[in-house]
């Protein structure tokens, strides 16, 4: 369900109208989450780190009300749901991307979709889905540390979609962390928002304790 924003009783149409001009109204962070509580809640179930994470980043994105804001056709909708597409590697080690994966809050029921949407990216090469809005990019780098990262984008036809990317695992004071790079469009979330955003991740993590 999606519901057409009228642009002047929202509290943002300033922002997003001088935002909206630019040519590139992309903004990002690196921030550093610890997962400790992630990677004791998986073991011994038959959950991955990439399924968990992907989760967690979803829920939290579902309960922060400026992520739920979108760029659609020229025009601002609030959606009741943001949805996600995960990139993965095929037995060639070719990125991939998955069919938009339906957020639900049951994780056994998001996890059903996401294995499924997940083995079918990495059988056949997709394009992106461009169709709807309602949704997030995830992607990890388990290969390395992230300090700094740059997203391709489509500068003559600017979304609203943001793009989360988490870094490899790694260790500090006997705790784990990754780096999280969230880039959103500046017309639609600040750096409060995504103060916002960081601490129901946080939150939510905390939460599987």
């Amino acid at each position: 369900m999606k519901e057409k924003v009228i642009m002047n009783e929202w509290k943002r149409k300033d922002v997003f109208e001088f935002f909206n001009n630019f040519e590139d109204p992309y903004a990002g962070i690196i921030t550093p989450i610890e997962i400790t509580i992630i990677t004791n809640y998986i073991k011994n179930k038959n959950i991955s780190i990439t399924e968990m994470i992907s989760y967690i980043i979803l829920k939290s994105v579902n309960e922060v009300e400026d992520f739920k804001y979108c760029l659609e056709d020229g025009n601002v909708y609030k959606y009741d749901k943001i949805n996600l597409s995960l990139t993965v590697l095929n037995s060639q080690n070719i990125m991939q991307y998955t069919n938009v994966i339906e957020y639900d809050a049951d994780i056994n029921k998001f996890l059903k979709t996401f294995r499924k949407e997940k083995h079918d990216a990495e059988l056949e090469c997709k394009e992106p889905e461009q169709l709807s809005a309602n949704k997030i990019y995830i992607s990890c780098l388990p290969w390395f540390r992230v300090i700094s990262i740059k997203h391709p984008s489509y500068l003559k036809e600017i979304d609203s979609v943001p793009r989360i990317t988490w870094s490899q695992i790694y260790e500090r004071n006997s705790k784990k962390y990754i780096d999280l790079a969230i880039q959103i469009n500046h017309s639609f979330q600040d750096g409060y928002q995504l103060g916002i955003l960081i601490n129901k991740i946080k939150e939510n993590i905390n939460n599987l304790a």
